[in-house]
């Protein structure tokens, strides 16, 4: 299948999840009297969920059997957002930069960090707006189940996802041989940060924190009726946080895609009321293609999700009133502006994690688990396990290309940068495969092969250079391609 047909057919099954979520929690709200948060809680969490990877079918389970619980506790603190906002903020930034830090644990306790993170986002787009029932029994069970219709719409998503040929049960980022010994003290010796520096978890929690708080304090002082805008963009800008320059692109992005998404939802109440089933099938159609085209520039992801956020303000009714559309517009705007900008002062300015250092340490990564193919240090994990694991790590090197391509647009080809050494590295995917459809099982053993991994792995020791990393890089790619110096064709 076509990687374009590939990737829209997957952002149609996800999308057709989240929109089961939000009608089966219509629904089932409509028929006990309840208000419509539950369905944009099931929504968000749904198209959440379908994106994210899991090792199997189990630790799928697992995670589904948690995911409820937290989506309780993040309604409580959607309601907390609204009944007392000082204490629901604060409860909101513990909520979402504790996860962070959890990372620096690995494992399930990672993967459980990144799942808190899913219900907490929904509370962003419609705080508080709850089950409304009248009976806090029967809103429990609402919210509960929205978190269960998501999970079973999820679930169905998966399997089909399965049988198109879209997705796989396979392992998750950081699973497999190679990114086991990436873990390890002596794979990321290289890129390591100084050992008296904090992990990079850490800081990057408490970057989230600094700028979550930031933003609240902003958006309730500046932005009144917009402050959910501004602290959207600083959790957004700053969430997958890969370097100081990628915030700053994402930032960019972020607006961009913002703008036009607020234009567009504007221009849609000149031509009918965003209310009603027309605004749910914007909504919905706006998710598909944003994510269909999120893997080619994240603008178009900023864009949709702009449109959708602005269309379900109108129909859970809390969009602003009174003022002028273009006023609104201006507003919105400015709130994502300062969002962004309170993003990028956060990762600047708040223990910095920089970019450069993300590469070496993603590069380490992937060159250990590239080792791992052709010499496993133990021989009876499966050599399809061994494989899966380099290509999610060249995966996790390919994600940092963008910011760093128009990082080079803005300074030049002056001299190397890290752009050059990833595009060397993300060239090294199709010569693994060929040569894994080519050579014997002897060959890939070669003790050049070897030698040109260990030194493709001490250039990227400190101090950086880039130069130096490019050639050791060079070098692996001829040893695959069997032109290396003693052993040409």
């Amino acid at each position: 299948m076509h990687p374009v047909a590939r990737a829209g057919l997957s952002a149609l099954i996800s999308v057709a999840a989240a929109a089961g979520a939000c009608a089966t929690m219509w629904w089932i709200a409509v028929a006990v009297g309840g208000g419509y948060g539950t369905a944009v809680l099931a929504t968000v969490v749904a198209l959440t969920l379908s994106r994210r990877t899991f090792a199997s079918r189990g630790e799928f389970a697992r995670s589904a059997a948690l995911l409820p619980v937290i989506g309780l506790v993040a309604a409580g603190v959607g309601w907390l957002l609204v009944a007392a906002p000082v204490v629901g903020a604060v409860a909101f930034v513990a909520g979402m930069s504790v996860p962070i830090w959890m990372r620096r644990f690995g494992g399930r306790i990672a993967r459980l960090g990144a799942l808190v993170t899913l219900p907490f986002t929904a509370i962003l787009v419609a705080p508080g707006a709850g089950a409304q029932t009248g009976r806090w029994w029967l809103d429990l069970v609402l919210l509960v189940g929205a978190s269960v219709v998501a999970v079973a719409w999820v679930a169905v998503a998966r399997e089909v996802g399965v049988l198109a040929g879209v997705a796989v049960v396979g392992e998750v980022a950081g699973s497999g041989e190679g990114a086991r010994a990436g873990e390890g003290a002596g794979a990321a010796a290289a890129a390591a940060p100084a050992p008296r520096r904090l992990p990079a978890s850490t800081r990057m929690a408490l970057q989230m924190a600094a700028a979550l708080a930031a933003a609240f304090v902003a958006g309730w002082l500046l932005f009144p009726d917009h402050a959910m805008w501004t602290v959207l963009t600083a959790f957004i800008v700053n969430s997958g946080n890969r370097g100081r320059g990628d915030v700053v692109h994402k930032s960019a992005l972020r607006v961009a895609g913002a703008l036009g998404g607020t234009i567009v939802a504007v221009a849609f109440t000149f031509v009918a009321e965003p209310t009603g089933m027309l605004a749910v099938v914007v909504i919905f159609a706006a998710l598909f293609v944003g994510t269909w085209l999120r893997g080619y520039s994240y603008a178009f992801w900023a864009l949709a999700v702009t449109l959708a956020v602005a269309l379900l303000q109108g129909l859970l009714g809390v969009a602003p009133t009174g003022a002028s559309l273009w006023a609104v517009l201006g507003e919105r705007v400015l709130a994502i502006v300062t969002g962004a900008v309170i993003g990028i002062a956060a990762a600047w300015f708040v223990l910095p994690v920089r970019s450069d250092d993300v590469v070496r340490k993603r590069l380490s990564e992937m060159l250990v688990a590239l080792g791992a193919v052709f010499a496993p240090a133990d021989p009876a994990v499966p050599p399809d396990e061994r494989v899966g694991a380099f290509r999610t790590s060249l995966a996790r090197v390919e994600q940092l290309a963008p910011a760093h391509r128009a990082r080079r647009i803005v300074g030049g080809r002056k001299t190397i940068r890290a752009i050059d050494c990833i595009e060397v590295a993300l060239a090294l995917g199709p010569a693994v495969d060929a040569r894994l459809a080519g050579d014997g099982a002897a060959d890939t053993a070669a003790a050049r092969l070897r030698r040109a991994v260990r030194e493709a792995r001490k250039s990227l020791a400190a101090p950086v250079d880039f130069a130096r990393i490019h050639s050791a890089l060079l070098a692996l790619g001829a040893e695959l391609d069997g032109r290396g110096r003693d052993g040409g064709r």
